[in-house]
This record gives C-alpha cells, sequence and structure tokens, in this order.
C-alpha cells in the first residue's frame, strides 16, 4: 500500500480554512488556532519531518490571512513547533490527559508570544479572549488529536 505523504499538508490546509471563517468579533477571541493545533499534532507524530523552517513559513501564512502584523505568527508558529519537537519523543508517551496538559502549556506560550507582541507595537494588552481560547483549544486536543491519529493511520504515516 502506497504512503500518502500529502495528507499532513491537506490537514493542515483545512485548519488554515477553520483558522480564516468569519466569525463574529466576540466568538472569534474563543475560537482555538487550528493551525497550531494540527502542527502540534504532525510534530508529536513526525517530529522529523516537522521543520522550525516550514512552521515559520505557516506562520507567515497565517499573518496574511489574518491581516495581522507581518512575522508575529510567523515567530509563534516557528517557536511553537521548536518546542514541540523537544518535547515530542516524550509527550508521544504520555497518555491523552497529560498531552492535553502540555498542549495547553504550548498554547499558552503562544499566546504569551502573541501578547508580547500586541503589547510592544500598539501599547495594549489584549483581552481575556485569548487566553480563553488557549483553554478551548486545550479541551479540543482529544478531538483533534483523534482526527488526525485516524488520518495518519489511514495514510499509513509511521513514526
Amino acid at each position: 500500500m502506497q504512503r500518502r505523504t500529502w495528507v499532513p499538508v491537506a490537514t493542515g490546509i483545512v485548519a488554515l480554512v477553520f483558522f480564516a471563517l468569519p466569525a463574529e468579533e466576540p466568538l472569534r477571541g474563543f475560537l482555538p488556532d487550528w493551525v497550531s493545533l494540527v502542527l502540534i499534532y504532525w510534530t508529536f507524530a513526525l517530529p522529523a519531518r516537522m521543520m522550525v523552517g516550514m512552521a515559520w513559513s505557516v506562520g507567515l501564512v497565517v499573518d496574511i490571512v489574518s491581516f495581522g502584523l507581518p512575522g508575529a505568527y510567523a515567530l509563534s508558529k516557528a517557536v511553537l513547533v521548536y518546542l514541540a519537537r523537544v518535547l515530542a519523543l516524550r509527550v508521544r508517551a504520555y497518555p491523552l490527559w497529560q498531552q492535553t496538559i502540555v498542549v495547553l502549556g504550548l498554547l499558552g506560550i503562544e499566546a504569551l508570544i502573541l501578547s508580547l507582541i500586541d503589547f510592544i507595537v500598539s501599547g495594549d494588552l489584549t483581552g481575556l479572549q485569548r487566553w480563553t481560547a488557549v483553554v478551548v483549544g486545550a479541551l479540543a486536543w482529544p478531538v483533534v488529536y483523534w482526527i488526525l491519529r485516524r488520518a495518519r493511520h489511514l495514510a499509513r504515516l509511521g513514526h
């Protein structure tokens, strides 16, 4: 059977579409960063294939799609993937509930980076919504993990 190496890219594109879907402003701040969750999953599952430079490129695409400050998401995604790669071999052995805690920490670090960038550029600290999205993202992790794990197995992509 043939391995389908395009599956991580396809799931990343789907996550980008979910990220770009329009939502009302109060709700938008509570939605998890689907792109980050997909990057974390594939970094845990295939750490040798997930490179920081690739995460930087994905972050630039997110910067463009979100009309944000160029480089803000690029930096946060690069740091996210770097940290996930450092933790990947240990975290893969964790039960799902412990992985969820690690994902909460990773998403929190990314939110902190983005908040610091916002503060440096505009002098404003973003509201509670960004931090609520971190918690919602961690709560969504088991579902994201299950869906992407199933996709990885169907695509015959091993560790």
